[in-house]
């Protein structure tokens, strides 16, 4: 039995490491979907029917909190490097003139470290209790100040961290259920600049530029909730639902600019709505023999809520951007072999289904469809002590956006943008498993 000192240090460490990392949006929307190391070296695929075998899997599906048999310990760290260049960008306004700046700002993504912790007791051999900590949502791109785009967004920055408190119950030899509160807390910070000369005389535009720097945050509540099935030894089913979390957001907003703006553009509180997505999982896994196993996952996540993003100041008029997503589907399948009793090793591939159509997407998140494909490997150091490594290489379809200033709606003054991208993603995962 694991001594109480070090429980408690082991989840001191996994919470400290979760709060300290720099997110990255790289599946769908800006959903970070590395959860798990030994789930990505299948793409996912059955994670949400545990076949990745250890507690990860319950950010997937809460009833995989009942595979722990005594005490279990996961502390994952995955290095994420996207790329997302912009290949073309060009502006104008809606009287006709371009609008100058840097048409080529580079590689607006950044790249990030993302951990993830997870904490298991079986308290009876049928009910177990759990702790999981993660940044299931972020983003972070950045054009710099003066790109032709600037009056559309220049630095986007979401972070979001989830603790997740777990219980799971065995009703039946076959049938495990599990629940879990999700305490989510969310920062948002974004930055644009305002045409404050078109506005006031077109005569003047471009000659008034303000910057305006976002920041808010908030705290909000959603649960979770899933099934694990198994119909005979080697063969399980899940089903798993985790619910959307409302944020209200409040904080401040700064302008900067010339003295002539001064007056209209003045710092100021501001607050808006932030509702991160629900999602539903359905995860199979099936051990064909004692030493190979395949395995799928089907996840559907609403997207379709977050349909505008609308910041209300204290002084100003709201600022709306048309955002209009749609739901999507992501797919996966994966294998698994023991090479030998401590070394497995795993492969998978997946579609990952783009949110936003060109006629809708921003460059605050130019995604697009993605295809995912991954290895990864786990080696059973000792009786305690199990070691996973993935690396997977996502195919990102290539972008564009095309937003139009009609001189009226929630683009007005922004201007007519054109960009295209060359988007891709590559990401490598270590994770440690400690059991007792």
């Amino acid at each position: 039995m694991l001594k109480t000192p070090l429980k408690t240090y082991l989840l001191a460490a996994t919470a400290a490491a979760a709060i300290a990392a720099p997110l990255s949006a790289h599946a769908a929307g800006y959903a970070l979907k590395e959860q798990s190391v030994s789930g990505q070296g299948t793409s996912f695929a059955g994670v949400t029917a545990g076949g990745n075998g250890d507690l990860s899997a319950m950010f997937f599906n809460p009833a995989a909190l009942g595979m722990v048999k005594n005490f279990e310990f996961v502390q994952t760290v995955t290095g994420i490097i996207p790329t997302s260049r912009v290949e073309s960008a060009s502006a104008t306004r809606v009287t006709g003139s371009r609008i100058s700046g840097t048409a080529s700002p580079g590689d607006i993504a950044q790249d990030a470290v993302l951990p993830s912790g997870y904490i298991g007791y079986a308290v009876t051999p049928d009910l177990n209790v759990g702790l999981s900590m993660n940044g299931p949502w972020g983003l972070v791109t950045d054009y710099g100040d003066n790109w032709v785009g600037r009056y559309h967004g220049i630095r986007s920055d979401l972070r979001t961290y989830n603790f997740t408190p777990t219980i799971s119950y065995r009703v039946h030899p076959t049938l495990t259920l599990g629940a879990g509160l999700q305490i989510q807390y969310a920062k948002a910070k974004l930055s644009s600049a305002i045409d404050a000369g078109l506005l006031a005389n077109p005569a003047l535009a471009g000659r008034l530029d303000t910057l305006v720097d976002l920041q808010g945050d908030a705290w909000g509540l959603g649960a979770t909730a899933g099934l694990m099935y198994e119909p005979m030894k080697g063969t399980r089913v899940g089903l798993s639902y985790r619910s959307a979390v409302k944020h209200k957001l409040k904080g401040d907003a700064d302008f900067s600019g010339p003295a002539a703006t001064a007056a209209t553009f003045r710092d100021q509180s501001i607050s808006a709505k932030l509702v991160t997505p629900d999602s539903a999982n359905f995860g199979v896994y099936h051990e064909l023999t004692d030493r190979w196993s395949i395995m799928g996952d089907v996840q559907w996540t609403n997207w379709s809520k977050f349909y505008e993003l609308n910041v209300d100041f204290q002084t100003l008029a709201n600022s709306i951007t048309d955002e209009r997503w749609k739901d999507t589907w992501f797919v996966s399948l994966g294998t698994a072999y023991k090479v030998t009793d401590a070394l497995t090793v795993r492969g998978g591939i997946a579609f990952d289904q783009g949110s936003v159509g060109t006629e809708h997407r921003t460059p605050r998140i130019p995604e697009q469809d993605r295809y995912w494909l991954s290895i990864g490997a786990g080696y059973k150091v000792t009786e305690w002590l199990q070691l996973d490594a993935a690396y997977s290489h996502v195919f990102v379809r290539d972008a564009e956006v095309a937003l139009r200033d009609t001189g009226t709606g929630t683009n007005r003054g922004r201007g007519n943008l054109n960009v295209k991208y060359e988007n891709s993603i590559d990401i490598i995962g270590v994770q440690a498993r400690l059991t007792f």
